[in-house]
Parts: structure tokens; sequence; C-alpha cells
């Protein structure tokens, strides 16, 4: 069967991508819809080229859209491409087309000097292209009543477009050091606005914006996508508004999706609550490296940062990482880091899942030298639990793909 795999070239190639896509996902979401027709164009840093098709004698048998974005892992900024929006015609699922598209974008992602990838997808499909689960889904659950009874001193109502430049603010000021997460701009929000449009914000006497929170009721659940703050002393605020409006809403409880790290999950540890961690192995939240050297290199700026707060500050010491075959000595000199490819000392051999689940810091970087093979010296593995943390890895629900 020829298929031919290309970017869209045509307006009526891009309806038939969309006709696809939107039959494939969206099942009566018309905000969605609408976003996927009018508005993902005019989605920061797209072009036409980034929805990728297969097509056969003219007729679109698979597609797909790629997002361009910048991930922030502490310091350091990588170029990302986001996977999304995959899909294939019901009559040639299973024939190799999906295959061919995702084969096709990685090849462009390449050529185009993107960092990684990242995709939300499947169970036990991805990971033959490279990808591996390196993100999970955090969430704190509170019972409508219990939260009902947190004041909220401030003034409350529906955000309007004017509001983007505040909450983008405050989104910054609350994302700074998040691993993983999308550098967001207001574009973004702009782009979606009519797709998420349930922001809800709180403003002092002077109208100055003190928080903000992206709620939607789904059954008896109140779901808080996104809470920013602008101190610890709002989050009560927070709580209580969103128990008021699950109560509005029928609603029995409040399942806020923040990571452990995030100051409200922080706060409610204070209260009665349940705090979540979902994995979905081999699915779900899913990364693959289009450029191992190049990700390494953008690191430095976090490397550096993070000796200079150790007791390896002054100290010089280097690892090497031997992934499947290529070699890259990571070489700290008084906390100068100099990434290259060659052999050096201390030697540990890494899969590219390995190193994926290091760099973002998904698994503690002792039980991965655990299971691998390694001849790494007391200062070599110190450096390597200096550069590789335990974090927790997460990409807001607004910012998927």
């Amino acid at each position: 069967m020829e298929i031919a795999v290309k970017p869209v070239e045509s307006s009526e190639e891009l309806r038939k991508a969309i006709d696809l896509m939107a039959r494939t996902h969206i099942h009566g979401d018309t905000p969605a819809m609408r976003w996927l027709e009018d508005c993902a164009g005019q989605y920061p840093g797209y072009r036409r080229e980034h929805t990728r098709i297969a097509v056969r004698r003219q007729e679109v048998l698979g597609a797909l859209r790629l997002t361009t974005d910048t991930i922030r892992i502490g310091e350091a900024r990588l170029k990302m491409g986001g996977l999304g929006w995959v899909a294939t015609a019901s009559h040639y699922r299973h024939k190799g087309v999906c295959r061919q598209l995702i084969e096709d974008t990685m090849r462009y992602m390449r050529e185009h000097s993107y960092h990684v990838s990242m995709l939300f997808g499947i169970m036990d499909f991805y990971q033959r292209f490279g990808f591996t689960t390196a993100l999970a889904d955090y969430a704190v659950v509170l019972d409508a009543l219990e939260a009902v009874t947190f004041e909220n001193p401030f003034k409350e109502h529906l955000a309007k477009p004017g509001d983007v430049a505040a909450i983008q603010k405050l989104h910054n000021a609350n994302d700074g050091r998040a691993v993983c997460s999308l550098i967001r701009t207001g574009g973004h929000i702009r782009n979606k606005w009519g797709r998420w449009s349930e922001w809800r914000v709180l403003k002092d006497d002077q109208g100055k914006l003190m928080a903000y929170y992206l709620a939607r009721p789904e059954g008896d659940t109140l779901h808080v996508h996104e809470a920013g703050l602008d101190r610890l002393g709002v989050c009560a605020a927070v709580v209580g508004s969103a128990g008021r409006f699950a109560d509005q809403e029928g609603c029995v409880r409040v399942r806020f999706h923040v990571p452990p790290s995030h100051v409200l999950a922080r706060f409610l540890t204070q209260f009665r609550s349940v705090h979540e961690t979902r994995l979905d192995r081999d699915g779900g939240g899913m990364m693959a490296f289009v450029n191992i050297a190049e990700s390494l290199e953008s690191m430095i700026p976090e490397w550096e940062s993070l000796i200079a707060r150790s007791v390896l500050r002054d100290v010089r010491t280097e690892f090497t990482l031997c992934v499947n075959g290529p070699m890259f000595r990571i070489r700290s000199n008084r906390g100068a880091v100099d990434v290259s490819s060659a052999s050096g000392l201390s030697k540990v051999s890494l899969n590219p899942s390995n190193l994926m689940h290091l760099l973002t810091g998904y698994r503690h970087p002792e039980d991965v030298l655990e299971e691998r093979r390694c001849l790494i010296s007391t200062e070599g593995r110190a450096l390597f639990a200096t550069v590789f943390p335990k974090r927790t890895p997460y990409v807001w629900v607004f910012d998927r793909f």
C-alpha cells in the first residue's frame, strides 16, 4: 500500500486532516472543535507544516499535529515537540499508518533541532518509538463540606481577556522552578480562551489579582485544573472559593490537580485530604529524546546551578554516560560543567529511557545506578546524584495537547 506521509500543503488537505482528528477525538465538545478548526493555526510557534498527514489517492488516512514549545528543567530550557491529536481512519487502522506518521514527525524534529518530544498517549504503543513514561498525574482531594469552611475575603468573578496578563504573571511566579512544564505566554492563554474560559479570579479591594484558578465540574467532582497564588496566605481563599463553587454545582468533592511541590498542595497537607499520584507504565505522559547530545548540552545552566549549591562546587570530577553505544562525558571543574562526546572516567551504562528518567527527575538516581552496569568513583557518584536529583515532573492539564 503506497502512502505518502507529508505536511499539509493546501487548505483542503488541512480541512480533511482536521475532520479526521475531530472524528477521532472530539465527541460533542464544541469548544474543542472550534479551537481545532479556527484557533490552532494561531498557537504560538505553529506552522502549517506542523500538521502532518498520511495520504493515499488524495484520501487522508492519518493525521497528527505537532506543537512547538519550550520546557523548563530548573535553569535549563529545552525545545520540545508535542505530538497530539494522532488519528487514523477507521478502515486503515493496524496497517502501519500511525507508525509512518510518527516516524516522519520524529525525522522532522531532528531536522529542525528539537531536543525532546512529549505526548499524552494510550497504553502500550508509543514506547516502540522511544517514548517512556516520565510524567505523573497528581491530585489533592478535599470534601466540598470541608472546603467551604475556608474563608475567602477577596472579590471573585470570572476572568476576562483583560486579566490574561495578570494571570500569566502569577502563573510564572508559581511555576518558576517546575520541571518539564511548558513556558507559557499570554498567547497560549488567549489561543485557548474559547476552549478554557472557566478562569476564576480573586482580587483585593484595590483590584489587584491575588489568585486565580481554572475549574470545571464533572459529575460529583469539581476539578481544579490549575491555580496560581500571590502568596501562601491566599491558599485558604482559593480553597474556600472552590468549595463554594463545588457546592453551587452539586459537587461533593474538590480535586486540585497540582504537583506535590506546588504551594497549594503543601498548604493542604495540614488538613484532612487525600494526596494522589497516578502513574501509567508505557502510557500517559511520555517523553522521548530527539537529540541526546544537544539535550545534555542544554542542561549545563541547571547543572552548574545545582553544583554551586552543593559540596562539589570546588571539586574536579566527572562521569561518562554510555547510552546504547554513544558516550557522553560530563565533567565539573570547580563548578564549570562541560559535556563532550568522548569516553572518560566513571562509566555508567544506560538506555535512553533510563537517561530520560534521570534528566527529568522521574526516578531516584541511586535506583538507576543499582540497576545498571557501572564503574563509578565516589566523587563521580556524588556528581551523578547532584545533577540528577529526584523531582516531580509535571505538565498542567491546560498545556497538554
